[in-house]
């Protein structure tokens, strides 16, 4: 593909702009997820409690995520944005200090998990959204891609240098400088020009906006094997990222800087994914592509849990991120490309929702961890993910050749 399609989404500067908004978002995220995850531990010993944190924010995900999908029809995007982005940046401003000063409990990490998991439900459908009105359905895919990317490359740096913040630090001085981070990304966001979208429905009521969204997301056969496909590959296998202290601790029998290590080396793969993505934009067959991303992103992943040397599961996780990265990029732009305009806000609000498996997936992976232990958990949620995105494999030519006729 020509250098000018790879980079197109590119070209328009509030793109831009939103792009490194996303990197710094990404960059707040993973790190922060880490980060609770080794002081919980700390604090408790416990495997489960580490899965109760992302399962109590990926409940607070799923409640706000279809309202936040009706906002991102109704107001103006990047407002509900940054107001997003501020809220979670003031919330992990917050714990850190109290980390800092020694006062920290569980129930104030579980608190700061809400706010964090309805802040992201709002953060979702209006990047998506605002993503789309920016650039136009010509370069969707390339600004989906470079979305990973942002993602992707966040992980190589961010977590590793999180864990040697945390090595040398504690996790309270981290979550500040992620929410400085966070702040800024904010504020990146001001120079973006936006045009109001659907000044007709101020009127309309927000229950019928949401329960006409509901309708035809789950009457539209093509959307429903998209979204169920994200539902398990994303509660059953992105899960296994709040499972990597566990992972370093009892497996591996390392530290904060091998578990930075692990995330760094699945962005890397993550990286590579992203790129493979941008390069094939103008590819017919998405939907086989995406369904054959979701499969392989499970069968790593138990590979990924099979394995108990260092170097080997380094390699693994490469290849998880990668295929990772190829199945996620395609299912934002497959879901934004299959719904009409007047719709596409309340489709990714469903998409959020979805996306809070991963924590309630974190939640019953924990649990499982605690039981059978964390190789097992992590097993069984990737042989899943394989075998779901194999049954989904007889809609992925029809989900293709749609979303290739409307591009």
């Amino acid at each position: 593909m020509k250098r000018r399609d790879f980079f197109l989404a590119f070209r328009v500067p509030s793109y831009r702009l939103l792009w490194v908004s996303m990197f710094a978002s990404a960059n707040g995220f993973l790190p922060f997820r880490i980060g609770q995850g080794w002081l919980l531990l700390l604090l408790t010993d416990s495997p489960f409690m580490v899965g109760l944190a992302a399962g109590i924010s990926g409940v607070s995900t799923m409640v706000a995520s279809p309202f936040a999908g009706v906002l991102a029809d109704r107001l103006d995007r990047r407002f509900t944005l940054m107001f997003a982005q501020f809220t979670m940046a003031a919330a992990i401003m917050a714990l850190g200090i109290i980390t800092v000063t020694d006062h920290v409990e569980v129930w104030h990490i579980m608190v700061i998990s809400v706010v964090q998991g309805a802040s992201r439900s709002l953060e979702g459908p209006a990047r998506s959204t605002l993503m789309y009105d920016l650039v136009g359905r010509e370069a969707l895919v390339n600004a989906m891609a470079g979305r990973s990317m942002a993602i992707q490359s966040s992980s190589i740096v961010g977590p590793l240098a999180a864990g040697f913040i945390m090595a040398a630090l504690g996790p309270g001085p981290l979550f500040i400088v992620i929410s400085i981070v966070l702040f800024f990304g904010t504020l990146v966001l001001l120079p973006i020009q936006t045009q109001s979208q659907r000044p007709n429905t101020v009127n309309v009521s927000i229950w019928r906006d949401l329960k006409e969204g509901i309708s035809f997301t789950f009457h539209d056969r093509l959307l429903r094997s998209v979204m169920w496909t994200v539902l398990i590959t994303e509660s059953l296998g992105f899960s296994s990222t709040a499972m990597l202290p566990i992972v370093t601790r009892d497996v591996l029998n390392a530290g904060p800087v091998v578990l930075g290590l692990l995330a760094t080396f699945r962005g890397s793969g993550g990286m590579i994914g992203a790129f493979i993505v941008a390069g094939l934009g103008g590819i017919r067959q998405k939907g086989r592509l995406f369904t054959f991303g979701a499969f392989s992103f499970g069968a790593l992943l138990v590979s990924f849990a099979l394995s108990t040397n260092l170097s080997v599961s380094l390699a693994l996780i490469v290849f998880v991120g990668a295929f990772g990265a190829i199945y996620d990029t395609l299912a934002g732009t497959l879901l934004q490309t299959l719904a009409p305009a007047e719709m596409r806000g309340r489709v990714m609000g469903f998409h959020s929702f979805i996306l809070s498996g991963v924590s309630i997936g974190a939640l019953g992976m924990g649990a499982v961890a605690g039981w059978l232990g964390v190789r097992w958990a992590i097993g069984i949620g990737g042989g899943i993910v394989s075998a779901n995105a194999f049954g989904r494999t007889p809609h992925a030519k029809d989900i293709g050749e749609r979303a290739a006729s409307f591009s």
